[in-house]
């Protein structure tokens, strides 16, 4: 089983290298990102303390409507990372949007955002592939995501320019969408985004992820980060870790790894509660991180 799972890791770090777009990337990847997804200013704190690294992206969660937080996105840009915002469209069409209906909104964000006078990365109405947001894919058609994905990056691009557009996409899986339908063109993305969970004890880096890079490189040869993820806290989770850094490395192309540090009622993903699972990401992550 060990052999035919190397095996299987191989052909699949091959196969992502093999459909590789001959496109270059549209923007510079001097290091490998590490990230964290899911903590306040505190929990940003005990992170650092807790693993030795000092994050390069810090993930933030937004809903589409409510006002810039700019004080947060200053404090995370002052620690010296790059700023990851989820502007999320919970309860809004996205028709009304690609329609103009909010623009007045966009605008001012867009000012916020210019205001900051900092890099950061912004993405739009994220996993839309999958099924259970009200964007996604079983509740609004590809086009009228395109539509709105496109209106939302217009508007805000004429304020600034800076801006690392991240199309963030769920991992495939039965019962998902195609994610090429939801494709807003390389005009209006930099980076892409892929979120997958190692939920189960047998799941790995690649089992995860490799079918989907697989998928994006027909047709993208944007940067690609691991926008979210995270291990339970159960034995096998120091070597799923172990994985997903070295999983990381070895696809071509992938120029980042987002931790999702927190719990929510069904899962557990937070480092502190698993010593083994801590020591491992302290040592790995800091290998990954400083190359």
């Amino acid at each position: 089983m060990r052999r035919l799972a190397a095996a299987c890791a191989v052909a699949l770090t091959a196969a992502v290298a093999a459909c590789s777009s001959p496109k270059p990337a549209a923007s510079p990847n001097p290091t490998r990102y590490l990230g964290v997804a899911g903590v306040s200013t505190a929990g940003l704190r005990g992170f650092e303390q807790a693993t030795g690294i000092r994050p390069g992206i810090v993930e933030i969660y937004t809903t589409f409507g409510d006002p810039l937080k700019s004080a947060r996105l200053t404090a995370i840009i002052r620690g010296g990372a790059k700023p990851l915002v989820q502007l999320e469209p919970y309860h809004v069409s996205l028709s009304t949007i690609a329609a103009g209906r909010y623009d007045a909104y966009l605008r001012r964000y867009a000012a916020g955002l210019s205001r900051l006078g900092h890099q950061i990365l912004l993405s739009f109405a994220p996993e839309a592939n999958g099924y259970w947001y009200n964007w996604g894919c079983r509740s609004t058609s590809a086009a009228a995501f395109v539509a709105a994905w496109r209106h939302v990056h217009d508007i805000i691009a004429r304020y600034d320019r800076r801006i690392i557009w991240l199309w963030d996409v769920n991992q495939s899986f039965p019962g998902s969408c195609p994610i090429t339908a939801r494709w807003p063109g390389g005009g209006y993305v930099d980076w892409v985004g892929v979120d997958g969970y190692l939920w189960y004890p047998y799941l790995t880096f690649n089992m995860v992820f490799a079918p989907t890079i697989v998928n994006l490189r027909l047709f993208t040869g944007k940067p690609i980060l691991i926008a979210e993820t995270g291990v339970l806290n159960m034995p096998q989770a120091a070597a799923q870790l172990k994985g997903i850094f070295a999983g990381a490395k070895a696809i071509p192309g992938v120029i980042g790894v987002v931790y999702s540090d927190y719990a929510t009622a069904q899962h557990d993903y937070r480092l502190e509660k698993d010593r083994p699972a801590l020591a491992t990401f302290r040592r790995e992550a800091k290998d990954y991180a400083t190359r």
